[in-house]
């Protein structure tokens, strides 16, 4: 029976073994013999799936890790297969966004829009709507920062007030070095087809995806006429997700092994050199367990994947041994509210650098799914840290609370008592996506080519946010594709 060992815990990792233990089941769900395999997942966190991501005290419901869901066919998919669809609280998808600007939010329209909102100056708007006329980027240009994509194509001011929200409010990273190519390859994309940003977004895609994040082959087209993606929780929180499919993974017969911080993988073994080991792969872990497999499925961070696999991936080691991931702090916060109007309105507020202010945004769960919060209660998240000030996120309890609660009340004067707060760090919350980063994510697909060559079978798959995509649904649909193609 061939194995697979899917290294890490995460979304990703839960999804494959779900789908690929799920495939090898048969319509009345016996185990399909005719293509025998058995799954094991490494998972290096002692706690259960989905633990740290959701709060729950009482009748609060507050979010430590992602925030929500936006709902990707091949997530909807996956709640469709768990039976969690129904169950989903919707946003309501007309939510302002604001974005801070001389020291107050202003509505800001995600797309071609929202260069008329009141985030840009007089001037910064002409400029931005010159867009369409800016020469195309020359052919030698293969990649640049955020900061420099948008000054380009839109004007200084549109980079100023603008780049810093997009990069930080989705990366938590500077625009400055954070590659346009791979961290947001609609935007790489639109230009490379049609010579102008608003004008490739406006006009649909024929064909082909976007060419960053993986690399030359970019990803499949999305199919015609998906229904409009919807930004959901649960009632009892996102946790829920990651709670019912380790579930469903144990239920399909998948092994989850938890607390399994690797150490050294040996392989692929030459079976006549290693007769006691007809497996391809060798992998130890800190407390001496040795699982063995045939194939490994990496969900790990660039630098695990360097340090574990880097025999294997002798053109692309070094780079990812150099990628890093931003250090977050989350402050969980619920306050009281006098009146309702004085609940905060919409999705949050991004918040740039030289506003007076050192969270890097507000997100408003409360306004998102009030079905879940109490009455006469506002819940609040702040992130601080993130690559523009990676210190804050080492920053004691006392003052982290101290810091969000007060901004909180500068951009929110109703609010009332807090009556919670908690706080949560994230070590290695988002990775870091350097300008360049598309040509380590070829040379990773060279050495895992080479490695299948004249093979039957695949012996290795890698993904993870560094190369896929940080949002929940890039994720579940890289997890996904992965089971069926692996």
């Amino acid at each position: 029976m061939r194995r697979i060992a899917v290294l890490g815990g995460g979304i990703s990792a839960l999804t494959f073994a779900y789908w690929r233990s799920r495939a090898a089941r048969s319509d009345d769900g016996e185990p399909d013999v005719r293509e025998p395999e058995e799954i094991v997942v490494l998972d290096p966190s002692p706690g259960p799936a989905g633990s740290g991501w959701t709060l729950r005290e009482g009748d609060l419901v507050l979010e430590a890790g992602p925030q929500t869901l936006r709902e990707t066919p091949a997530a909807a998919r996956l709640l469709d297969a768990l039976g969690l669809r129904d169950e989903a609280l919707v946003a309501d998808p007309r939510a302002r966004r604001w974005i801070v600007r001389k020291g107050r939010p202003r509505s800001f329209v995600a797309g071609p829009a929202g260069l008329l909102s009141g985030v840009l100056s007089p001037g910064a708007k002409l400029r931005a709507l010159c867009e369409p006329f800016v020469p195309r980027r020359p052919a030698s240009l293969a990649d640049e920062s955020v900061h420099a994509f948008l000054e380009r194509r839109f004007g200084a001011g549109a980079a100023r007030s603008l780049a810093e929200p997009l990069a930080s409010g989705i990366h938590a990273d500077d625009p400055a070095t954070l590659s346009v190519r791979s961290a947001f390859p609609t935007l790489w994309d639109a230009e490379e087809r049609a010579g102008s940003v608003v004008r490739g977004l406006l006009v649909p895609r024929r064909g082909g995806g976007p060419t960053g994040r993986r690399g030359t082959g970019g990803r499949p087209p999305k199919p015609p006429n998906l229904p409009k993606p919807r930004t959901i929780s649960f009632p009892r929180g996102l946790a829920t997700l990651p709670e019912a499919l380790a579930a469903a993974v144990a239920r399909q017969g998948a092994r989850v092994e938890r607390d399994v911080r690797l150490t050294s993988i040996e392989g692929p073994l030459d079976a006549a050199r290693e007769p006691r080991s007809p497996r391809a792969f060798r992998l130890l872990s800190e407390d001496g367990r040795m699982f063995e497999a045939d194939a490994l499925v990496s969900t790990l961070d660039a630098r695990s994947v360097a340090r574990l696999l880097g025999g294997l991936l002798p053109r692309s080691r070094g780079r990812l041994a150099a990628l890093s991931s931003s250090r977050l702090a989350v402050v969980l916060q619920a306050f009281r509210l006098e009146t309702p109007s004085d609940a905060p309105r919409g999705f949050g507020i991004l918040i740039p650098r030289g506003e007076g202010y050192r969270s890097l945004g507000l997100l408003h769960l409360s306004s998102l799914f009030p079905s879940r919060t109490p009455s006469g209660t506002a819940v609040l998240t702040s992130f601080l840290g993130g690559a523009l000030e990676p210190g804050l996120a080492d920053a004691t309890e006392d003052d982290l609370l101290r810091l969000a609660e007060e901004e909180a009340r500068r951009l929110h004067p109703g609010l009332g008592p807090r009556i919670l707060a908690r706080t949560a760090r994230w070590e290695g919350a988002l990775p870091r996506i350097p300008v360049g980063h598309h040509a380590t994510l070829d040379l990773l697909d060279q050495d895992i080519h080479s490695l299948g060559v004249a093979r039957p079978l695949p012996l290795l798959a890698v993904t993870g946010p560094w190369r896929d995509g940080v949002a929940l649904g890039e994720r579940i649909a890289r997890g996904e594709e992965l089971a069926g193609s692996f």
